[in-house]
């Protein structure tokens, strides 16, 4: 699972097992793998070229309004690299698969997750590649779990009410230098 209760991730989500209330329960004998695409793309249920293995269930899901739900429920992320999925996936101390990258936009991002050390870059012409390298990460849970925890050191789960925060104080120090500056003139 993504996260501990050491860690301030669970504590603000649900368990694993309730987190995407349209995926299936997962245990150790079987996996699945939601597939979630971006707006205009239709769900496909001929997703896969062959069937997967008899343990592994591959739910395609088109597009999503509550992307957000799958990803608190997920072990790894799978995406391109869009800034915004990033910061997400590692304010949720997930693992990222990158697979694609807006060439002049996102290859900065590519870098910041490598060099995070909090996931790795292989092309979305690399199907094969891509699952092995995912494959080794969720097979290997030492790996799997110093992938979680370098995103969690770049994220910033906090960052959105740190902005409040500091927008309040810089409003409340505005409001106050206002006041003296009225009750000065009105001297």
């Amino acid at each position: 699972t993504v996260g501990s209760e050491e860690d301030g991730v669970i504590d603000r989500f649900p368990k694993r097992d309730d987190r995407a209330p349209d995926a299936t329960a997962v245990s150790s004998e079987s996996e699945e793998i939601d597939v979630i695409c971006e707006e205009g793309v239709a769900q496909d249920d001929n997703i896969l070229d062959s069937p997967p293995p008899p343990n592994v269930k591959v739910v395609g899901l088109g597009f999503i309004t509550r992307m957000a739900e799958y990803m608190v429920a997920a072990d790894v992320l799978v995406s391109k690299a869009g800034p915004g999925t990033i910061a997400e996936a590692a304010a949720l101390s997930l693992p990222v698969m990158l697979t694609s990258f807006l060439p002049g936009q996102e290859e900065g991002n590519v870098d910041y997750v490598v060099q995070g050390n909090f996931g790795t870059f292989v092309s979305d012409s690399d199907p094969q590649g891509i699952s092995e390298e995912v494959a080794s990460w969720l097979n290997d849970e030492h790996r799997l779990r110093e992938l979680s925890d370098n995103a969690r050191g770049r994220g910033a789960p906090d960052a959105a009410v740190e902005i409040v925060e500091a927008i309040g104080e810089s409003a409340l120090r505005w409001k106050k230098v206002d006041e003296e500056s009225t009750s000065s003139q009105s001297d």
